[in-house]
């Protein structure tokens, strides 16, 4: 399908230190990696190891010092990051008086839609991932699970080309459901580039085709993991 993402030559240090003294932290050094359309990719590591700060740089929300980031052969720039980028931090954050489908109408409200079309793609995105019966809950009362259900269903909507979830589906078995396993693997079909972080490859092995693991902030030679075989019927 041709390349998604090209990262060349990433690198991104941060200043820290008190009583006078700062010291550099060297959150990518030098990182370079390709994503075709259409592949799923786990990008593992310890804490630290720099997969929250690849996650926001290849979104646009953080600049490196060097190297460059392009999405579908449109560069990420100061002032422009490609369409069609769905990005889920660690810990989203949801007005927590909205029930599950008002927060979604919101975030529908960000794209270019009509009313018509945001209804349509909230009531998808819901059964998507099965929060369709959770639709009148508010926030404030969802469980960790269904929360991170909320941030999956939230990159769904605006139809993107890609999917940057930082641990968004970690931890609470929402990978080894096998929905949730069909539903990327259907997106991966029709093109959908998908890049998800995790602590370790474990909870990958179902989804990813492709895991990378980062150290220190340096890229170590990718593994090879099976794509689950199931599929759901969503349509991008």
């Amino acid at each position: 399908m041709g390349a998604a993402l090209v990262v060349n030559g990433l690198t991104k240090t941060f200043r820290s230190g008190s009583n006078g003294r700062t010291m550099a932290v060297h959150a990518l050094r030098g990182v370079n990696l390709e994503l075709e359309r259409g592949e799923i990719v786990g990008l593992v590591g310890p804490a630290r190891a720099g997969k929250s700060t690849f996650l926001l740089c290849a979104a646009g929300l953080l600049r490196g010092e060097e190297g460059t980031v392009s999405w579908f052969g449109e560069p990420v720039t100061r002032h422009r990051v490609p369409m069609g980028l769905a990005y889920v931090p660690q810990r989203a954050a949801y007005y927590s008086f909205l029930s599950v489908r008002e927060a979604l109408e919101y975030y529908a409200t960000l794209h270019d839609l009509t009313a018509g079309d945001r209804a349509v793609q909230v009531e998808r995105a819901m059964r998507a991932v099965s929060l369709h019966l959770h639709a009148g809950i508010r926030v404030s009362h969802l469980s960790t699970s269904l929360l991170q259900r909320l941030g999956l269903a939230q990159a769904l909507v605006g139809s993107p080309r890609a999917l940057l979830l930082d641990e968004t589906l970690c931890g609470h078995g929402l990978l080894f459901d096998k929905g949730i396993v069909a539903l990327l693997t259907q997106l991966s079909r029709v093109g959908v580039t998908t890049l998800l972080t995790a602590p370790n490859a474990v909870e990958l092995h179902r989804v990813a085709s492709r895991v990378v693991r980062l150290s220190e902030g340096r890229l170590v030679a990718p593994n090879r993991e099976r794509v689950a075989e199931e599929s759901v019927a969503y349509s991008c």
